[in-house]
């Protein structure tokens, strides 16, 4: 058995969730991200945590992995994705 080629998990909106519940909390009292450049930022605070979260469950090789898989993945575009700005 290789220890390196372990299979994926699929993920679930149940398990992101359970994750993000603990979070729920502070999303309020968190303060806004500012963009320190000329363009507006196009994710949230809690856009780049759904992200992080979603990148090490799914445990995926780069953040171009992680990219595609938002673009392709169902949960990924509805839960995951920030909305277009």
């Amino acid at each position: 058995m290789d220890i390196f080629n372990i299979p994926k998990k699929n993920f679930n909106p149940q398990s992101h969730a359970r994750f993000l519940k603990p979070l729920q909390k502070i999303f309020p009292d968190t303060p806004q991200l500012k963009s320190r450049g000329h363009r507006p930022l196009k994710m949230t605070f809690e856009d780049q945590l759904h992200a992080l979260i979603f990148f090490h469950l799914q445990e995926h090789e780069s953040a171009r992995d992680l990219i595609q898989h938002l673009k392709e993945d169902d949960f990924a575009k509805e839960c995951v994705a920030p909305d277009s700005r």
